[in-house]
């Protein structure tokens, strides 16, 4: 199986006049990018049809190469936005092209190796105008995971950053190892069906982004310190032993969050980027040749496993205690085994076998 990451890097480094030759660039690429959305949208152009007498229709400064790289993206972004209305049955409403990045071919990028201070250098070239921009860039630890990846050719070229993508072949899922589910929470950031704990300083962190001001530099700080929480959290799971991974279903979030969720929590998802922590074990799943599932949640924690009676007084904070049979447990504990339960006894968990 063959896996795909992304690792972004400033430019801040580069000079103000390469910055402003990069969005004279960037500038006349949207420019035209638009133009070819013009020519694909409710037209039923395919990849195979960007040639030469389709790419030179606009009247341009860019170099055949940029024009090619900049059909391609425009194609890519009408298709993109009719697959995404055909999903939700709702007409496609035509992109736009903003002028915020580039996606340009090993055509008209090349990575050299650092030099001086820098650790790589990208060459931008077969642009027009007799244009060659050489921008510095410094690595980091984020895209020091990925020395031992493929680097792909084609690199995406943003106003404040440069994003490069790296692949990985990893092999088949396992077929051996454990089965667990995952509850995701806000006093324990994860709880598994094998009665682990993990994250439980995720709260501080959520209440420090509540008290700074939207999109301000702090606010982005105490942002970026809870997404690092959430990989370092994610990270303390064994994926070596696991086979299975079963989580809460994204699009369900919503469903129940009323009844299920207390009022503090249903105020915060957006904060403690709930999403992205389910996006993080998918991940790491992914890199560890775990089978990733997930279900609906709702009722997962007000359900007893042992006798399978659901209600509402079940569950008081995190304590649970079935007020049929009298089973107890930690309530996001609990959750997290009927989550294993709903998918394994489910349509799809036949493949999979606790024990």
């Amino acid at each position: 199986m063959k896996i795909t990451r992304s690792s972004k890097t400033t430019i801040a480094f580069a000079t103000q006049k390469k910055r402003d030759i990069l969005y004279g660039i960037t500038d006349e690429y949207s420019r035209v990018a638009n133009i070819f959305i013009e020519m694909f949208f409710g037209n039923n152009f395919q990849k195979k049809d960007l040639k030469k007498d389709i790419t030179d229709v606009p009247e341009s400064w860019l170099s055949a190469r940029m024009r090619q790289c900049c059909a391609g993206e425009a194609l890519g972004m009408v298709q993109g936005a009719v697959r995404i209305a055909a999903a939700k049955g709702i007409v496609p409403v035509k992109p736009v092209h903003t002028g915020r990045k580039m996606i340009l071919s090993s055509q008209t990028v090349r990575i050299e190796k650092g030099r001086n201070s820098f650790d790589i250098w990208l060459v931008i070239s077969s642009v027009g105008n007799k244009i060659k921009l050489q921008i510095p860039l410094k690595k980091h630890r984020h895209i020091n995971l990925f020395s031992e990846w493929k680097k792909s050719g084609s690199v995406v070229i943003h106003r404040k950053y440069v994003m490069f993508s790296y692949e990985k072949e990893t092999g088949g899922k396992k077929t051996e190892g454990k089965l667990i589910g995952i509850d995701c929470g806000i006093n324990h950031l994860l709880a598994t069906s094998e009665g682990g704990l993990y994250g439980s300083e995720v709260k501080p962190l959520i209440n420090v982004i509540k008290r700074k001001k939207q999109a301000s530099d702090a606010y982005k700080r105490a942002k970026k310190t809870l997404s690092y929480y959430l990989h370092k959290t994610v990270k303390e799971l064994n994926f070596g032993e696991i086979r299975l991974a079963v989580t809460e279903k994204l699009k369900n979030l919503k469903q129940g969050k009323k009844k299920n969720r207390s009022k503090d929590f249903r105020k915060t998802p957006g904060n403690w980027k709930y999403r992205e922590l389910l996006r993080i074990i998918e991940m790491r799943c992914e890199e560890n040749r775990v089978s990733f599932r997930s279900v609906n949640p709702y009722k997962t924690s007000q359900t007893c496993p042992a006798c399978s009676h659901a209600e509402r007084g079940n569950r008081v904070g995190e304590n649970f205690k079935c007020l049929k049979c009298g089973y107890s447990g930690q309530s996001d504990i609990v959750g997290s085994l009927n989550i294993l339960t709903r998918f394994t006894t489910g349509q799809y968990g036949a493949g999979f076998k606790i024990g």
